[in-house]
C-alpha cells in the first residue's frame, strides 16, 4: 500500500486536496478552540471526516496504478459514511438539542456506518456488489471508470436516510423558529444539499472533478460557508440572544431613536404602553427635548393613556468614531405615575398629621391653662386649711387634706411641664445666657434634695472642697436640670445606698454627674430614657410612677444651651447621668452663684416627681 504514495507529491490535484484539507484543519481547530456552540462534537466529526476524505480522493487522483486507486477509493468509504452521519447529529444537536444524542445507539451509528460501509466495499472482490468486476481504467485516461453494482447503492441509501433525517430536522426548526433564525436554517439546507446534488450528478450524470467523486469537495465549499456564518450569525450567540431577550423583556419601556430623531426601534413593553400611537406632535416635542451635545437626562414628561413617563436619554456613541458624531439615543422612559400619586399622598398625610399635631398641642395647651386656674386656688384653700388659721382639725381630717395637697402640687407641677414641654418643642421658649456657677447650682440642689432622700433612706455625697465651674446658661434651666437628675437618682436608688454628684474640669469642659444605686438601665433604651411621655418598662430602672417628661425636659433645655446629658449604665450596678457643657472665664462680673424665683418661667423650672403619695401619671 505504502508503494500506493509514490510520486503523488509531483501532482497537482494532491496539492490542491490537500491545501483544501490543510485549510479545512485550521478552521476546524480556530471553530473548536475560540467558539461555543451545540454540537460541537458532531462538528468536529464532520469536519475530521471531510479532510480525511479529501486527503484520500487527492492520493487517488495522484496514483497512476489500478490497484492503487481502487483500494484508495475503498478507504475512502470510512469518510464518506462519517459525513452525513456526523453531519446529521450535529443538526439535530444544533438546532434542536435533542436530548437522545446521548445514547449509545447514536455511538453505535458513528462508528458502525462507516466500518460497514467501508467493509463491504473492502471485500467487493470477494462478492462484486459494491462495484462491478468490469470496473477498470479505460484506455486513453488516467482514473477508474468505476461500474457501481447493487451493494453500492444499497449503502448509498442507507446514507441517503441520514440525510432524509437531516432535512427533516431542518423542516423542524423551520416551522417552530423565528424569521430571524431562518437564513441559518437555510443555510444548513443548502449545505446539505450541495454534496447530495453533487453525489447524484456523479452516479447519474458521471459529473466528477478532477476524474473524481465531486461530493467530498462540494461539501468542503458548502461547510466553509456554513462556518463563516457561523463565526458572524448571532442567532444562537448568548451574548446576542441575551441582550436581545433582556431588551424586550425588561419591563421599562425602551426607545431607539437615531441622529435625525427618527424612532427606530423600541422593545416590547413600549409598544404594549402605546408608544407606537403617540400623537406625531407629542412625539416630536420629546424628541426635541434631546440634547445633540451631551448626554442629560430630560425635564419633559410624557403622559399616555394617564400614565406618566419620565424619559432618560442616553447616548449611543460610534464604534467607528468614540469622540465624534453619535449614532443616536436610548430612550428609557420610567413610569412614574404611581411614584407621583405616592408623594402626593405622603404630602397630604404629613400636612393631615401637623394639623393633627397642631391641633393636639393646641388641645394640650389650652387645657393645661384651664386647669391652673382651678390649681392654684385648690392648693391655696388646701394650704389655708392646713395652716389652722380656719380652726384645729382632728388628724383623721388632716391625713386625706395633707394627700390631697400633695396630689395637688404634683399635678400643678405636671400642668407646668406640659405647658413647659409645649414651649420647648415650639421654639418659644426664650432662655438666658449670663455666666453661673455650675458648682454652686449641684450644691444648692443636694442641700435642697436632702430632705427627700432622708425620707428615702439615701445619703447624698457632695464633691469635696468648694468646687467652681462657670458656664453661660440659664440658671433657672440648669437647676431644673439638676434636680431632676438628683431626684431620679434618689428616686430609683435602694435604700440604704449612696447618691454621689461630682464635678470635673478638663480642656475648657466641665461635667456634672450623678451617680446612683439603683437597678441600671438596659442597653439600647436611649429613646425611651429620654423619650417625650416615655418611661423604661419590662423591669428597667424608670419603670415607676412618674410623667415621663423630666429627662425629655431635661435634655431639651441642655441642647438650647449647646449642653449634652448622657448617661453611662450597668445593670444591677447602677447609673451615672453626665451634663457636659464649654466653661467660661471665672472672673466674670455678674456670675450667677444661685436660681433666684425671680424669672416668670421659675415655677416650671423648679420641680421635682419626688413625693411619696405620688399617683401614676
Amino acid at each position: 500500500m505504502t508503494t500506493c504514495f509514490e510520486g503523488i507529491t509531483t501532482q497537482p490535484v494532491f496539492w490542491a486536496a490537500g491545501g483544501v484539507s490543510l485549510i479545512a484543519a485550521i478552521v476546524m481547530i480556530s471553530m473548536l478552540r475560540v467558539q461555543r456552540f451545540r454540537g460541537k462534537l458532531y462538528y468536529a466529526l464532520t469536519f475530521f471526516a471531510m479532510i480525511y476524505t479529501l486527503l484520500i480522493v487527492g492520493a487517488e487522483a495522484s496514483a497512476a496504478a489500478f490497484d492503487c486507486q481502487y483500494k484508495l477509493g475503498v478507504a475512502a468509504w470510512l469518510g464518506n459514511a462519517l459525513v452525513p452521519v456526523a453531519w446529521c447529529f450535529f443538526v439535530y444537536a444544533y438546532v434542536h438539542q435533542s436530548s437522545w444524542l446521548s445514547k449509545k445507539r447514536v455511538v453505535a451509528a458513528l462508528v458502525l456506518a462507516p466500518l460497514l460501509s467501508f467493509a463491504f466495499a473492502a471485500t467487493n472482490t470477494h462478492h462484486g456488489l459494491v462495484y462491478d468486476h468490469a470496473t477498470t481504467i479505460p484506455p486513453g485516461a488516467r482514473q477508474i471508470d468505476y461500474i457501481h453494482g447493487p451493494g453500492f447503492y444499497a449503502i448509498m441509501a442507507v446514507l441517503y436516510t441520514f440525510v432524509g433525517a437531516t432535512y427533516y430536522g431542518l423542516y423542524k426548526g423551520f416551522r417552530r423558529s423565528r424569521r430571524s433564525a431562518w437564513p441559518l436554517l437555510t443555510m444548513l439546507a443548502v449545505v446539505t444539499m450541495t454534496p447530495l446534488a453533487a453525489n447524484a450528478a456523479y452516479i447519474f450524470l458521471g459529473f466528477t472533478i478532477f476524474g473524481l467523486d465531486p461530493t467530498s469537495f462540494m461539501f468542503s465549499v458548502g461547510i466553509f460557508a456554513f462556518t463563516f456564518m457561523l463565526l458572524t450569525n448571532k442567532t444562537l450567540d448568548m451574548a446576542s440572544v441575551g441582550q436581545s431577550a433582556l431588551f424586550n423583556t425588561m419591563s421599562e419601556a425602551v426607545v431607539l431613536v437615531d441622529n435625525n430623531k427618527n424612532v427606530v426601534l423600541m422593545n416590547t413593553a413600549a409598544k404594549n404602553r402605546g408608544f407606537c400611537k403617540v400623537p406625531k406632535a407629542e412625539a416630536a416635542a420629546l424628541l426635541a427635548t434631546i440634547d445633540t451635545r451631551s448626554l442629560r437626562t430630560t425635564d419633559a414628561s410624557v403622559t399616555i393613556d394617564e400614565r406618566v413617563y419620565d424619559p432618560r436619554i442616553q447616548e449611543i456613541e460610534s464604534p467607528l468614531d468614540p469622540g465624534g458624531a453619535i449614532l443616536g439615543w436610548s430612550v428609557t422612559l420610567v413610569d412614574i405615575t404611581d411614584r407621583i400619586a405616592i408623594t402626593r399622598a405622603l404630602e397630604n398625610a404629613l400636612l393631615r398629621a401637623d394639623d393633627a399635631n397642631r391641633a393636639k398641642d393646641e388641645f394640650i395647651s389650652a387645657v393645661s391653662h384651664e386647669l391652673r386656674t382651678p390649681l392654684t386656688s385648690l392648693k391655696g384653700g388646701l394650704a389655708l386649711a392646713l395652716s389652722g388659721r380656719l380652726g384645729e382639725m382632728d388628724d383623721r381630717v388632716r391625713s386625706p387634706l395633707e394627700i390631697a395637697q400633695r396630689n395637688g402640687v404634683r399635678l400643678s407641677r405636671l400642668v407646668d411641664n406640659i405647658l413647659l414641654s409645649q414651649k420647648i418643642d415650639g421654639d418659644a421658649l426664650t432662655l438666658d445666657q449670663q455666666p453661673v456657677d455650675l458648682g454652686a447650682l449641684l450644691k444648692d440642689s443636694l442641700e435642697e434634695n436632702q430632705m427627700f432622700a432622708a425620707e428615702q433612706r439615701i445619703k447624698l455625697v457632695r464633691p469635696k472642697g468648694d468646687q467652681s465651674a462657670i458656664i453661660t446658661g440659664d440658671a433657672f434651666a440648669i437647676r431644673q436640670i439638676i434636680d431632676n437628675l438628683v431626684s431620679n437618682a434618689i428616686k430609683f436608688s435602694k435604700p440604704g445606698s449612696v447618691v454621689e454628684g461630682a464635678l470635673s474640669v478638663s480642656d475648657g469642659h466641665v461635667r456634672l454627674s450623678i451617680k446612683d444605686s439603683g437597678r441600671g438601665i438596659p442597653d439600647g433604651m436611649e429613646e425611651q430614657v429620654f423619650g417625650r411621655f416615655a418611661q423604661v418598662k419590662n423591669g428597667g430602672q424608670f419603670a415607676t410612677q412618674g410623667s415621663g417628661l423630666g429627662l425629655h425636659i431635661s435634655q431639651q433645655l441642655a441642647q438650647q444651651m449647646s449642653g449634652k446629658i448622657f448617661y453611662e449604665s450597668e445593670v444591677g450596678k447602677g447609673s451615672v447621668f453626665h451634663m457636659d457643657y464649654a466653661t467660661v472665664a471665672a472672673q466674670h462680673p455678674k456670675v450667677i452663684h444661685a436660681a433666684d424665683a425671680g424669672s416668670a418661667d421659675a415655677p416650671a423650672l423648679q420641680h421635682r416627681d419626688d413625693l411619696p403619695e405620688n399617683v401614676q401619671v
